[in-house]
């Protein structure tokens, strides 16, 4: 029950952030998308993957399509590499096959959790729990944001450097949310519980 409040939480909070972020007609080098992800959510992925790679030299992709379009997701990450220069990574969803993937270049596995960040577990994945808790392109945007700001943070803080533009913050609200939600939750059974039993003395 925690784990589901926290990614119900986590993505009320990710949407209100959608909702005021400005919204800009710019080039998004680091974001490939079609009509399945908000523009705010790319205009924000884009702000972060330029602050990472000025200060790291990686570049992070977001590739989210509607549809591979029979194309296995690994050979489209493969094709899309081919053209860049390592270290790089790929942050890839194709909704329709419900696939999602991180391909990156030799070496940079180091440097954050793939396993953890695909995991379908709410306590420990960071986009399918949230991909997953709403019906198709109403939680893309927000399991998005939130894989790649983790994404970017990971590969940040292995390299020891602090990202303006990080979205990090929204998880430890999100946690503090949760815990006020679980306690909150928690005391009311607990008042319940009292109020019936004096009730029944009486």
């Amino acid at each position: 029950m925690t784990s589901m409040l926290h990614v119900k939480a986590k993505g009320i909070f990710l949407f209100c952030l959608l909702l005021i972020t400005p919204l800009f007609s710019l080039a998004k080098e680091y974001v490939i998308y079609d009509d399945i992800l908000d523009e705010r959510a790319a205009v924000k992925i884009q702000e972060m993957g330029e602050e990472l790679y000025q200060k790291s030299g990686v570049k992070v992709f977001l590739v989210a399509k509607k549809s591979g379009e029979g194309e296995e997701i690994l050979s489209y990450e493969k094709r899309f590499a081919q053209t860049l220069t390592p270290p790089y990574a790929i942050l890839t969803l194709f909704l329709e096959e419900k696939k999602v993937d991180i391909y990156h270049s030799s070496g940079l596995e180091k440097e954050f959790d793939k396993d953890a960040m695909l995991s379908p577990m709410p306590w420990k994945g960071t986009i399918i729990p949230l991909l997953t808790n709403k019906k198709k392109e109403v939680g893309v945007s927000p399991a998005l944001l939130n894989g790649y700001g983790d994404l970017v943070d990971q590969i940040a803080g292995y390299r020891k450097i602090t990202l303006e533009s990080s979205i990090g913050n929204a998880n430890k609200t999100t946690i503090s949310v949760v815990r006020l939600l679980v306690y909150g939750f928690v005391g009311s059974l607990i008042l319940l519980v009292i109020i019936r039993r004096i009730r029944n003395r009486g």
